[in-house]
Order: structure tokens, then C-alpha cells, then sequence
């Protein structure tokens, strides 16, 4: 007599995935690896320290949530809380002191993530709450962190004169040292300004010379060498922002494994590319896009955090939506804010806002029909 099959019942919906949270979360760190690399290579081992002590403040303070509220401990295996940690670190300067990424990854935890219920039920990126956190409690330390990268020798050398950026002699001392590609962009508009405010008081002079200063500047950002060290990583910024090489060779990891959905990254990109050129220069359609792109956090923004699977929309025309929000607040913080930088605030605002455009971009059910307003 056939032996008898046993067949498994469950009820519909009958899908089924290779995916794990352990799974993408272990794709996502090895895709962050050729970053922390470049960062090594450009501002040196301190920055393995800075990275490393985050990722375990992230998991130490996941891990004492979870005993505290009485939850399986083994849940901090799942790697969420160690991308995390990365990711942390890589939205600060080489050169802040080694508690204030451990700050920032246990608030990142325990406010942004645990306080809600943990892994799923977060409603804005942990990460990018833990840098907003540090911003507005430490602005000093996150703003005076800034190393000129140099490629042979140690980090933390005041000076630009290796950090590949071209001198630019009409600039003082004091302007560039430390500085980043952004923070000189954020000076040309207040030179613009000046130049405005002393035309209108009668120094015309006064007014040319503040004009050709920002001009100047703006001419040494979009250079070919400056953009090449953009993309390369050789200049001032947070420890994971700088390389966009190492970033897109991560992100294309991602796509390879089928962990990124292409359409969210995108449209930010591209937003903030159309809106760069629109209003990111002195005038309208004056900006230069690709500097913009380059710059800043716009890719690690772009291909790691934008893309959280937790804090955005589920539907097709919601991530456009969600895409092209990004990179508009981006470009706006950018342009008019008091930050030269706009990429993580511009994330923690749409995250906000992922459950209206869900609400909205919910598409109908098979048979259903629109009802008429």
C-alpha cells in the first residue's frame, strides 16, 4: 500500500521568499565594507574605532531592551541593530570624540527603534535619528570634526593642499581650513548675499569683490579635479560620505543581490540632480548637478538609507512620490537652510509622511471600483 503524503495547509496569501531580515541585513553590511576601506585609507585606522564602537553600542543597547522588555534576546541576530551602528558612524566626522558615536547609537536604539516596538515598527531611520539627535545636542563637535583626507600620509592635517581640492588663493586661511565641499558652497550664497546688501548701500566695489570671491569658488567646486576627488573620496566630510566610488560599487552589490529596488534611489538621485541644477547655484538653472550629487551624503543617502524598508512607502507610485520629496527638501536645506548639508533631514521628514502617501497611493483591489467623490 503507497505510503500516505502529508501536505502542509496555510492560509492565503501562498508566498513564498528566500529574503531574511538576516539575510539582507548581513548584504547591506558587506555592501557599507568598501566605504569604511576608503574611509581607512583616506583618514586613517581611527576610524575602524569610531565605526566599531558604535556597532556595539547599537547592539549592547538592542540587547538590554530586549531584556527589558522581556523579549527573545536572540532577535539582536537578526543584523539590524549592527547596520545600524554603522551607519551612525558613518554620518560623523573622523575627528569627534570616541563616546559621540556611542551616544548616537544608543539613542538611535532605544528611542528611534525599541521605543516603538522594535525592528518593523519604527517610523523614521535610526540612524538618521541618532545624527539628528548628536546635531542638536553636540553642533560644535559634529561640525568641528572636519579632516582634510590625505591619501600618504596620516589624517587629521589642517591643510588643503593635499586633500585634492585645488587652492584657491583669493580665499583666506581661515575659510579654507577644515572646510567641506558644502561648507565653502553655503559661503558663496552668504557672499552673494553681502554682495547684494553693498550693492544697495552704494559700495559697488565692495560688492565685485565679494561677487568674484563666490564666483571663484564655485568655479574650484566644479572642476574636474574637485569632481574627480569627490567621486574618489579625497576630501573633507563624515567617515562613510566621501568615496562615491566605494558607495555605488556597494550599492551595485545590492542591486546584484536583489536586495535594492532601483526606483526609490532613483528618483532621489535623479530630484536632487534636476533640483541642484535649478536653483542649487547663484541663479536659476545655474547649479551644477553632478557636484551636487557628489557632495555630501546624497549617495550613502541615496543607496542605504532612502531605501529602508521599514520607514518608507510599499507602493510603486508612493516611492516615487517619496523619492522625489527626498531630494526636493534636500536641495531646499541645501539652498535656504541653516545647514549646508540637507540629506538626512530631508529622510527624517518623508519617513514622517510614508504613512499619508501609503494612505493615498494604495492601489485598488482586483474588481474594486474607484468610488466617485
Amino acid at each position: 500500500m503507497p505510503e500516505a503524503r502529508r501536505f502542509e495547509l496555510a492560509m492565503s496569501p501562498h508566498v513564498s521568499a528566500t529574503a531574511t531580515t538576516r539575510r539582507v541585513m548581513t548584504d547591506v553590511s558587506i555592501a557599507l565594507l568598501p566605504a569604511l576601506a576608503a574611509a581607512v585609507y583616506f583618514f586613517g585606522f581611527r576610524v575602524l574605532l569610531l565605526t566599531g564602537l558604535s556597532v556595539v553600542a547599537a547592539v549592547l543597547a538592542e540587547l538590554l531592551c530586549l531584556r527589558f522588555m522581556k523579549k527573545p534576546v536572540n532577535i539582536v541576530l537578526d543584523g539590524s541593530a549592527v547596520v545600524t551602528g554603522i551607519l551612525l558612524a558613518y554620518n560623523v566626522p573622523p575627528g569627534v570624540p570616541w563616546w559621540l558615536p556611542v551616544l548616537g547609537s544608543a539613542f538611535a536604539i532605544v528611542v528611534a527603534k525599541q521605543a516603538f516596538g522594535g525592528l518593523g515598527n519604527n517610523i523614521v531611520n535610526p540612524a538618521l535619528l541618532g545624527r539628528a539627535f548628536l546635531m542638536a545636542s553636540f553642533p560644535v563637535l559634529m561640525t568641528a570634526g572636519w579632516w582634510a583626507p590625505l591619501a600618504n600620509g596620516p589624517a587629521g592635517n589642517d591643510s588643503w593642499d593635499q586633500s585634492g581640492i585645488p587652492s584657491a588663493d583669493l580665499l583666506e586661511a581661515d575659510v579654507i581650513t577644515g572646510a567641506t565641499p558644502l561648507n565653502l558652497l553655503k559661503q558663496t550664497y552668504t557672499w552673494d548675499t553681502g554682495a547684494t546688501e553693498a550693492l544697495e548701500g552704494g559700495d559697488s566695489e565692495g560688492a565685485e569683490a565679494l561677487r568674484r570671491k563666490a564666483s571663484g569658488v564655485r568655479a574650484m567646486l566644479s572642476s574636474e579635479q574637485t569632481r574627480l576627488s569627490l567621486f574618489l573620496g579625497r576630501v573633507g566630510g563624515c567617515i562613510g560620505e566621501t568615496s562615491a566610488l566605494m558607495l555605488v560599487l556597494g550599492a551595485l552589490y545590492l542591486f546584484a543581490r536583489k536586495v535594492l529596488e532601483p526606483r526609490l534611489p532613483l528618483f532621489y538621485l535623479g530630484a536632487v540632480a534636476l533640483f541642484g541644477w535649478l536653483f542649487g547655484g547663484p541663479g536659476f538653472f545655474q547649479g551644477d548637478p553632478l557636484f551636487h550629487l557628489l557632495s555630501g551624503g546624497v549617495i550613502l543617502g541615496g543607496f542605504f538609507m532612502v531605501t529602508d524598508m521599514v520607514t518608507t512607502p510599499v507602493t510603486k507610485t508612493g516611492r516615487i512620490i517619496f523619492g522625489v520629496g527626498a531630494g526636493l527638501l534636500t536641495m531646499v536645506i541645501r539652498r535656504w537652510g541653516g545647514y549646508p548639508e540637507g540629506c538626512s533631514y530631508s529622510i527624517l521628514l518623508m519617513n514622517l509622511a510614508t504613512p499619508l502617501i501609503d494612505r493615498y497611493t494604495k492601489p485598488l483591489a482586483f474588481g474594486e471600483v474607484k468610488k466617485n467623490d
